[in-house]
């Protein structure tokens, strides 16, 4: 099966791939704060109100950066 997106994170210079793990590591230690805050406060809501769009977006983005290719 051909699939017309290629994943190649070597194109990118170190410091943008840092710059995403960094960026990944500060939305999961938001995600895990905002949880352990609205149980610990008894907000009356789920968390995955907040975390769910929180990863889906974070998601989103990653995989629109990965996938990208430079017009040619």
């Amino acid at each position: 099966m051909y699939l017309p997106v290629q994943i190649n994170v070597a194109q990118y210079p170190a410091s943008a791939r840092r710059f995403m793990g960094v960026a990944w590591i500060l939305i999961v230690a938001k995600c895990v704060l905002v949880w352990w805050a609205m149980v610990h406060w008894n907000v009356p809501m789920h968390p995955l109100w907040i975390v769910g769009p929180t990863l889906i977006f974070a998601s989103l983005a990653s995989v629109l950066w990965l996938t990208h290719r430079p017009e040619d």
